[in-house]
């Protein structure tokens, strides 16, 4: 088991699915976390889960574009703990399903914004307030598996996290030898997030080499091997965690939209 005894964490999108669970493996190994998402209820349900004392665990409701609460929250995690070693670009949105021929702007900046310029200026933020700066730093930007094929009905989140795939690379080259940036492309994944596809699920996952969805907990794995010091000459790659989904053929492209709702 990786040893973060020490480390502190920014995860975003942290109040459920993959983001609570990364942000519960990291506490579990050792790190103070601060999770950050848009429902104060439920970040003060996932900050009590792990930590009801408050001393190991703080959270605070923000939203992805909001540059001021977002400055803010790494300051604080700095000052608090005295440091800034790990950040997880987990939040993500998905307001259009459909073709992308039939996207209006409005959901196609939300999209843009929450999946690939929220990443970057979290990133951006992080290293202003001192990511990396006391010892080697890491950062997890958690992509789609859609961002490596077309044809889903989900196309533009798909294009989103193709440029994520990207970016990922980018900041590994520009930030190296003091911050690793790495990526996690899941699958299917059983999160409120996939409700509408895990509702179909004998549809989707039928002809995977692994057959079944994924679990907040696959992805946490992955997670804790790619922030951690055993992937410490792991930088710039996308680690695909989803059963094999795309090696199974039809993912999501055998599903027509008209089968999920919109």
């Amino acid at each position: 088991m990786e040893s973060l005894q020490g480390r502190v964490a920014v995860i975003t999108g942290a109040s459920r699915g993959i983001g609570l669970g990364i942000a519960r493996r990291l506490h579990e190994r050792g790190a103070r976390v601060v999770l950050c998402a848009r429902s104060a209820e439920g970040v003060a349900a996932a900050v009590h889960e792990l930590d009801p004392t408050g001393e190991t665990a703080v959270g605070a409701a923000v939203h992805v574009s909001d540059d001021d609460a977002a400055r803010d929250l790494l300051a604080q995690a700095r000052e608090r703990w005295g440091g800034l070693d790990l950040l997880v670009n987990n939040a993500a949105a998905n307001p259009h399903f459909g073709t992308t021929v039939s996207v209006d702007r409005g959901r196609w900046q939300k999209i843009i914004d929450v999946n690939l310029w929220a990443p970057l200026r979290w990133t951006q933020l992080a290293v202003e307030a001192g990511l990396g700066a006391e010892r080697a730093g890491s950062v997890l930007m958690i992509s789609s598996n859609l961002g490596q094929t077309p044809g889903s009905p989900s196309g533009v989140y798909g294009m989103s996290k193709a440029a994520l795939d990207y970016l990922t690379a980018q900041m590994a080259v520009e930030l190296g030898p003091r911050i690793r940036v790495n990526g996690i492309a899941p699958g299917v994944v059983e999160t409120a997030f996939a409700a509408p596809l895990v509702a179909h699920g004998a549809k989707v996952y039928g002809d995977w080499p692994v057959p079944r969805f994924g679990q907040p907990e696959d992805i946490a794995t992955a997670a804790e091997f790619l922030l951690g010091d055993t992937g410490s000459w792991i930088t710039g790659q996308v680690l695909t965690v989803d059963g094999g989904a795309l090696l199974g053929g039809d993912e999501f492209s055998s599903l027509e939209s008209r089968e999920l709702p919109a």
